[in-house]
């Protein structure tokens, strides 16, 4: 009788952790973005997804202005920006991503007794600490799941949603993106489609372009 009591304590238990937790499959989340430690926002950087996609867009005052568009099924990614006048798309492969964020392969998560609430989320502190040394602090929720692992490129296998993270651009310059919306909802397919007059190069043409 007390084997039967605890197992249908531990499948309570289990059922429990499941409802706290909640499949974040398609939506957006936006952050404001601060460099190094402004007061005020400098941007804002907001991330769409929907099935196999992840859209990322990153707005900054100063004009700047680039979107990211993956696709999980050819793990391409098209990068452009809306703001310039030529209108090219650059393709960018599997391989290439891979080299471009090969410097945070092998990063390691600490665990730091820091708390706070972010856009309505519970989310708990950590230190990252790269192979080449560089730290940096992110606060993440657990109560969302993200279907995709290439959700976020900064901290591959890393379980939970970062929603205030940094990241080091130069040795000089930080950059510090925190959640303000997190929408669970339904994603117009559309969202994803590269602009009709924006022409598709890889970074072979690119370079024979300059």
């Amino acid at each position: 009788m007390k084997k039967i009591y605890l197992f249908l304590l531990a499948i309570l238990f289990l059922n429990t952790q499941v409802i706290a937790q909640k499949i974040f499959s398609e939506g957006i989340i936006v952050y404001d973005v601060f460099i190094n430690n402004n007061v005020n926002s400098n941007g804002t950087y907001i991330i769409t997804f929907k099935s196999g996609f992840i859209k990322r867009e990153l707005r900054m005052k100063n004009g700047f202005n680039n979107v990211t568009i993956y696709n999980q099924k050819t793990s391409k990614t098209i990068s452009f920006n809306p703001n310039d006048e030529t209108k090219y798309a650059l393709e960018i492969t599997e391989d290439e991503l891979k080299e471009k964020n090969s410097r945070y392969q092998k990063a390691i998560f600490k665990s730091i007794d820091q708390t706070k609430k972010i856009a309505g989320y519970q989310c708990d502190g950590s230190i990252v600490t790269y192979e080449n040394k560089d730290e940096v602090q992110l606060y993440a929720t657990s109560e969302l799941i993200s279907q995709n692992e290439t959700f976020n490129n900064l901290f591959p296998g890393f379980k939970g949603i970062p929603l205030e993270y940094e990241t080091i651009s130069t040795a000089t310059s930080r950059m510090k993106f925190i959640a303000n919306l997190i929408e669970v909802k339904v994603i117009d397919s559309k969202v994803f489609i590269i602009p009709e007059n924006y022409k598709i190069i890889t970074k072979k043409e690119l370079s024979q372009l300059k």
